[in-house]
């Protein structure tokens, strides 16, 4: 009897393929289950039945958390050797700006599709609402757009100079980003319009807004060590980006969970967002100018040693 619990806690420790795929069905039947009696709210014998399968899917989600992070090495060394077969995989994970720039590309494909869908809400709508937002989104494809076609031409073509223009541009756009929103903002307070998501999809929004402002600041941080100014501007715009998805969060919430006026509320994330958003194009600004000083003194320095 103790070799058999033995070998089950070992087994345990170092799951097999059979052992897992059991295993995962049973937490997403079990998970499964668990939601579908949170939207049918049982009563009686069912409600005893819910909590032993609540106490079901802690468990078998605990331990399955627990083998993807234990089988979570193996499988990112398998990935990167498959990625590093081609030349774009090994760029991708070698190459700190060309990496920023592909994942650029990606939301710009998506600010694209999103200033699409607003747009033309808006005109079907005729609302003020759906079309602040697709300005916005327009002005950010716009600086995505302008970097990423920057990029894409030969390296004769680049300069430092060229990069800080670049750069001022996109602190310039973000200081009047923020008219955009204003609008969008208004039109929260006075009529309720808010970013809706329905069901179970609200935690996942959540969870994904979280995801999307703790890497855009933690990138903002790290792209101050780049000396390519365009870099910076990528991480910039991705972070007042990610603080519009914080404002969209806050309405999805309180639409869907709020019964009272959240007019206040929204207006005051709202003018957070603005103002931080201008906060950030104002140090982009400043920062352009001690580059553009550093860039004078470097090239005066070389023509005074007659370098160039």
């Amino acid at each position: 009897m103790r070799d058999n619990w033995q070998a089950f806690l070992q087994k345990l420790k170092t799951p097999t393929g059979k052992f897992l795929a059991l295993w995962y069905a049973l937490t997403i039947l079990c998970v499964g289950g668990a939601l579908a009696l949170v939207v049918i709210a049982p009563s009686g014998v069912w409600a005893i039945v819910s909590y032993v399968l609540y106490a079901l899917a802690a468990v078998t989600f605990g331990y399955t958390v627990y083998t993807l992070v234990l089988f979570a090495p193996r499988v990112k060394r398998g990935v990167m050797r498959y990625i590093k077969r081609t030349r774009f995989g090994r760029r991708l994970l070698e190459h700190y700006g060309f990496r920023t720039v592909v994942f650029a590309a990606v939301s710009f494909v998506f600010n694209v599709l999103y200033a699409l869908f607003n747009g033309l809400v808006a005109i079907a709508s005729r609302s003020i609402w759906y079309g602040a937002l697709a300005t916005y989104y327009i002005v950010l494809t716009f600086m995505r757009g302008g970097i990423i076609s920057y990029h894409g031409k030969s390296a004769t073509e680049r300069s430092p100079k060229v990069e800080l223009r670049k750069y001022r541009s996109c602190g310039i756009l973000l200081t009047t980003l923020p008219l955009c929103l204003s609008f969008a903002i208004l039109q929260m307070v006075v009529d309720g319009s808010a970013f809706v998501r329905w069901g179970w999809t609200v935690f996942a929004f959540a969870a994904y807004a979280f995801y999307k402002i703790t890497m855009a600041i933690y990138n903002v941080f790290k792209a101050r060590k780049m000396d390519d100014m365009t870099l910076r501007a990528l991480r910039s715009i991705g972070l007042a980006d990610a603080m519009v998805s914080i404002l969209a969060l806050q309405t999805t919430l309180l639409y869907a969970f709020s019964t009272g006026n959240n007019g206040a509320a929204n207006a005051l994330t709202g003018g957070v967002v603005c103002a931080l958003t201008v906060v950030i194009g104002v140090y982009m600004l400043i920062c352009a100018r001690k580059k553009k000083e550093e860039l004078q003194k470097e090239n005066e320095y070389a023509k005074s040693t007659g370098q160039i």
